[in-house]
């Protein structure tokens, strides 16, 4: 009876822990040559690719449902529900459109090629497996082959319970000799493109046909008038692929510039933390149809106010802390404002 029991202990054992997941984890954090692949009890959640396009993000991003609840476009085309417009929506991924006056927020379809800017994976600094995973990576953000700042970027994924999971996301914006202003502008900043079931209306504009898709925020507003708001967080919520509820809430934290931020938030699917915008958000620099800020419109206001610049000085640096909760249900059972509160108590992130 004794060697039957040693015989079993071999299969037990990989039972308990298959090939490729460490021992005792619940997060593994794995680099392969094109992207950084996280899975959680052996599960994808998410890639983060950055050598598919001429900048790094983010996809899929698999919900608690199982199903991607990141847009498929411009990855994957005629997926149903999904709108093709802004391919430079990709998923989810940290950009500004007006840095030393070059846009590293859009691509336009056509014109990539055209398009002098990329942000470009520097090195992978560390990766970590574990109960919570990690990988820090470094950024270079390059106008041609010239350097216009570098990105220290910290991803930390945490799994809750009925694989619900915090994605903690902080960036570190290096200026080096020069000093690196970012624009305000309305596009930028860290950001999410929702599926497209989760929408809350049709169309790339307020006032579209609705949809099951809500968004709030922490004072209460609601859909189209969450957009350009300051508040602690962001709610997104719709239905996934399976119908079932799930939202992507987004925190912004008191250590960082302009807290809390304003909230680039629009009814077809994007939700953006964007804290070098202020007067693209303010009425009253309402500019007038057909004027582009890209990434700069000589006949738009608030490009013309420059107020809410904000400078780096050189050889300094800037961080900003980000937490991404993907939950089930709407914002109340999800006790979202719960879970900013305990974000807001975190002691300062540790130097690693």
């Amino acid at each position: 009876m004794m060697r039957l029991h040693l015989f079993l202990i071999p299969t037990f054992i990989s039972l308990l822990f298959p090939p490729g997941k460490v021992a005792g984890a619940d997060v593994q954090v794995t680099e392969l040559e094109d992207r950084i692949r996280v899975e959680i009890d052996g599960k994808l959640f998410t890639e983060w690719r950055h050598k598919e396009w001429f900048a790094p993000y983010f996809y899929p991003v698999v919900g608690p449902n199982g199903e991607n609840i990141t847009r498929n476009y411009p990855m994957k085309e005629g997926v149903a529900h999904e709108s093709q417009d802004h391919p430079h929506h990709r998923s989810l991924r940290f950009a500004h459109s007006d840095v030393n006056g070059v846009n590293f927020w859009y691509w336009g379809p056509g014109k990539e090629g055209k398009h002098s800017a990329s942000i470009e994976l520097e090195k992978i600094e560390s990766i970590r497996s574990g109960k919570t995973g990690e990988f820090v990576a470094w950024c270079r953000w390059l106008d041609g082959e010239k350097l216009v700042v570098r990105e220290r970027m910290r991803v930390v994924f945490t799994p809750l319970k009925n694989r619900q999971v915090l994605m903690d996301y902080d960036v570190e914006l290096h200026a080096g000799a020069k000093p690196v202003t970012f624009g305000d502008m309305k596009d930028g900043g860290l950001f999410v493109r929702v599926a497209g079931t989760m929408r809350v209306a049709e169309g790339d504009k307020a006032g579209g046909g609705k949809l099951k898709g809500a968004l709030l925020n922490s004072h209460d507003d609601r859909d189209a008038v969450t957009w350009g708001k300051r508040a602690e967080w962001v709610d997104y919520i719709g239905p996934d692929a399976s119908g079932k509820t799930v939202g992507i809430a987004m925190f912004d934290h008191p250590s960082n510039l302009r807290y809390p931020t304003h909230w680039h938030s629009r009814t077809y699917g994007l939700l953006a933390a964007n804290r070098f915008g202020t007067d693209h958000f303010d009425a009253k620099f309402l500019k007038a149809k057909g004027i582009s800020c890209r990434p700069h419109g000589d006949q738009c206001p608030a490009c013309n106010s420059r107020n809410g610049d904000y400078t780096i000085a050189a050889n300094a640096s800037l961080k900003l802390r980000h937490r991404i909760y993907f939950h089930h249900g709407d914002s109340e059972t999800a006790e979202v404002a719960t879970k900013s509160r305990d974000y807001i108590a975190l002691p300062p992130t540790p130097v690693r």
